[in-house]
């Protein structure tokens, strides 16, 4: 990859993981660029795929937390990376419970800087969009059967968002994040 567009992609994950966390929902202290052990998921097939923010939900349960970011200037091929995106998830999803019985209630974003396929866009985060992801993308299926339990719970964690930079002003800061998380109460110990 051209160092001027993986400097591009560094730079919007960087922008996603601070707009993300000023939510004060989430924690994403993990980005493919630090951390490629940490954002890589395994999913049924043994297949793996690196991610570009993981992290938790500083509510409720702790869930883990998935994000892609595109940091594009228009639709380009999205939609089709976007298919790949929830045929991962599915499968990561899917891996989890072979290997221990149960999945965690993951969440998984994908966040882009432009909008893409506007004429699906109310039905991306849908069962629909997942079933059609694992037809389009079998080898995230490994072999076993689509568990269309598992796909209706999924497509209420998927999330896609959009991002416009100007947004980022609109804002907390890092310094107002850290000020306002005693009051929130969010972020608490937990042991």
């Amino acid at each position: 990859m051209p160092e001027d567009i993986q400097e591009i992609g560094r730079e919007g994950v960087a922008t996603l993981k601070r707009w993300l966390e000023a939510t004060t929902y989430m924690e994403l202290p993990f980005d493919a660029y630090n951390n490629k052990i940490d954002c890589t998921v395994f999913t049924v097939g043994d297949k793996k795929k690196q991610l570009d923010l993981v992290g938790y939900m500083l509510v409720g349960k702790k869930a883990p937390v998935f994000v892609e970011c595109k940091r594009y200037t228009t639709p380009g091929g999205q939609y089709k990376e976007f298919m790949k995106f929830l045929a991962i998830a599915y499968g990561q999803t899917a891996k989890e419970v072979e290997d221990f019985g149960e999945s965690r209630p993951s969440e998984f974003y994908w966040v882009t800087f432009h909008p893409f396929n506007l004429e699906n866009w109310t039905k991306l985060e849908t069962y629909d969009h997942i079933k059609l992801a694992l037809e389009t993308h079998p080898d995230y299926l490994g072999g076993a059967d689509f568990d269309e339990q598992m796909a209706h719970a999924l497509s209420s964690r998927v999330t896609v968002l959009v991002f416009n930079p100007k947004q980022e002003a609109l804002s907390l800061s890092r310094p107002e994040l850290e000020a306002i998380r005693p009051t929130l109460q969010r972020k608490v110990k937990t042991l």
